[in-house]
């Protein structure tokens, strides 16, 4: 194949890899790929919460609560201090230092005024007031309790709708104290925090939250909601262990999924596997098939060049007056110089595809190449009335492969041959233009259609046309004289013109060393 200088984008296409081995890559690729889509979506992931063996943590539980409990009942026992000073002290003393007291209240059956009787620790006016029932005015906000039940013993008061409170009865008069437990739950959690539990080590995460939600301990890092709450129930409040427990991850696979794709990647493996082959085996028929064309052309090339030698000593043997044999001999030389053309046509092809074509640096007159040409198809324009203009500015010989450039003309004059039309007027003009010879072949016949001018430089394309109706030819001649022109430096292109079809071969002589 043709190899040009200056076009190494082609020298990388022709060493593409075959298009059997495209197709093998390209399935390989879409079996791999769908062998990973149902590998991803046959697989299922699980993350399961697994207890840690031990019961540390169920043993920190139940040492927070018994400590819950101690400071339960240290705070009941603080109230009720409290409940015994303001019975036997002055109800009007300085404020309670108990923790979580937020009103006192006095039931003295004796008072004249109740109303007195409720002291709230922040200066508010009470929103609760404890009284007896014989001083009840069934108004709002009053809490009504019987001399019976409250003058006597001491303990919690718990009622739905009503605060948490304590009492405190001496036989004469009752003391009850409104509490707050969240204020106590504070303080009972900053005493936990400070005896807190170890649990470093432990596997998982933990989380100790007071009453009011706030933590008070955490240990580890939760990355999932809680797999179990642990709740103590107390006078401050709901005290709650959330334990996170170490998540696994379990990965389990859909077989159904995961055995279709796999056999779907299979078989479209075997299918590109057989396509592969079956497109190994035509392209080994074909290059055999163009290698036996190669081998036919090269053993008609020497007939056919002792053909046109001995007509050509033939020719000059005749006398001038047997003009009838000199026209049947002439016709033979015509028809063995069109065949031979074909056939050097094919091998210039088939050399170009197999890429053993390298222009060959040797000295060509150009007058002697004008004239040769000239002769060689007089005879067929002479048929068809077609009249040929040979320009030539009078250069000598440029470092030239003779034989690519000679092959390069006989195509182009011969495409004027076949469609030109009758009695057309053709001109082949050869300059050098500085460091370039110009070459243009020219005529004035119906020309190329604009829709077919790059098609025409295709392998077996041909411009259709009423002219060219009934033309012989493989298609290749266009081919192979730019693919020549390209192995000698050059360009061979099909440049506007107001009519016919003119065809510009530009080739640099730096390129082209003798």
């Amino acid at each position: 194949m043709l190899m040009p200088r200056d076009h190494p984008e082609e020298a990388s296409l022709r060493k593409r890899p075959p298009a059997w081995g495209w197709t093998l890559a390209v399935v390989a690729v879409f079996a791999a790929l769908i062998a990973l889509a149902g590998s991803h979506l046959a697989r299922q992931t699980e993350s399961v919460a697994e207890k840690p063996p031990g019961n540390r943590s169920d043993d920190a539980f139940r040492e927070v609560a018994r400590r819950i409990e101690a400071l339960e009942r240290l705070w009941e026992n603080a109230l009720d201090a409290e409940a015994d000073r303001l019975l036997s002290r002055n109800f009007h003393s300085g404020p309670s230092a108990v923790v979580g007291v937020v009103q006192r209240s006095l039931l003295n059956p004796s008072l004249s005024d109740p109303g007195r009787a409720h002291v709230r620790e922040d200066g508010q006016p009470p929103q609760w007031r404890p009284m007896l029932e014989k001083f009840s005015r069934k108004e709002a906000g009053e809490w009504v309790f019987s001399e019976r039940d409250i003058l006597h013993g001491s303990g919690w008061i718990e009622m739905p709708g009503k605060p948490p409170a304590w009492w405190r009865g001496n036989g004469r008069m009752a003391v009850i104290l409104l509490v707050d437990p969240a204020e106590a739950a504070s303080v009972a959690a900053a005493d936990l925090r400070a005896k807190a539990p170890s649990l470093s080590g432990e596997a998982g995460a933990f989380v100790w939250r007071a009453p009011s939600g706030v933590a008070w301990a955490e240990h580890g890092e939760r990355t999932h909601k809680p797999d179990e709450i642990l709740r103590h129930v107390s006078r401050f409040g709901d005290w709650t262990l959330e334990r996170h427990y170490p998540v696994r991850v379990e990965v389990t696979w859909r077989m159904p999924v995961l055995a279709g794709s796999f056999a779907l990647a299979l078989l479209l493996l075997a299918g590109g596997i057989a396509v592969a082959v079956w497109q190994r085996k035509a392209i080994r028929l074909a290059e055999e098939r163009v290698s036996f064309v190669n081998r036919v052309s090269h053993e008609l090339r020497t007939p056919l060049t002792n053909l046109l030698l001995n007509t050509d000593l033939a020719l000059d043997g005749l006398p001038v007056e047997d003009g009838r044999l000199r026209r049947r001999l002439g016709l033979i030389r015509e028809e063995t110089g069109r065949l031979s053309r074909i056939v050097d046509n094919v091998l210039a092809f088939a050399r170009i595809e197999r890429g053993r074509y390298e222009a060959r640096g040797q000295s060509c007159d150009l007058g002697a190449l004008i004239d040769e040409m000239r002769e060689n198809f007089a005879p067929l324009f002479e048929r068809k009335s077609i009249r040929c203009r040979y320009e030539h500015d009078g250069g000598g010989s440029v470092p030239l492969d003779r034989d690519a450039l000679a092959q390069i003309l006989a195509n182009l004059l011969s495409n004027v041959e076949k469609y030109a039309g009758e009695s057309a007027e053709a001109r082949v003009a050869v300059s050098m233009n500085g460091e370039r010879l110009v070459v243009e072949v020219a005529d004035d016949g119906p020309g190329i259609p604009a829709e077919a001018r790059d098609r025409v430089f295709r392998p077996f394309e041909r411009a259709g046309s009423r002219v060219n109706e009934g033309a012989t030819g493989t298609g290749l001649g266009l081919t192979i004289s730019r693919e020549l022109a390209r192995g000698l430096g050059g360009r061979l292109e099909l440049v506007p013109s107001p009519g016919g079809a003119r065809f510009r071969l530009e080739i640099p002589m730096e390129r082209n060393p003798a």
